[in-house]
């Protein structure tokens, strides 16, 4: 369902709100930084990029009851957060 290796970017905010960030924090996988750029149309900061909340919020998803693939980004909700990770197709 979610390979690692291409995902570029994570959400994890609370449910049932906007995912616009206001709500929640995207991270970037440093590896896939240039690609995260160009879906964003400019620049991460370097304080967006941290690998280890890319993994920590994947494997959320991967151990969640329920989720959801939608081709480019799978998600699921725990609780009352959301979990999202944007992957290359």
């Amino acid at each position: 369902m979610i390979d690692l290796s291409k995902v570029f970017k994570v959400y994890s905010g609370k449910a049932n709100a906007c995912s616009c960030g206001c709500s929640g924090k995207y991270k970037v996988a440093s590896s896939l930084k240039d690609f995260a750029d160009k879906d964003r149309g400019y620049s991460h900061d370097e304080s967006d990029i941290d690998d280890t909340q890319v993994r920590k919020i994947v494997g959320k998803i991967l151990s969640s009851e329920n989720p959801i693939d939608n081709g480019d980004h799978v998600y699921a909700v725990v609780g009352k957060r959301m979990y999202v990770a944007f992957k290359m197709v």
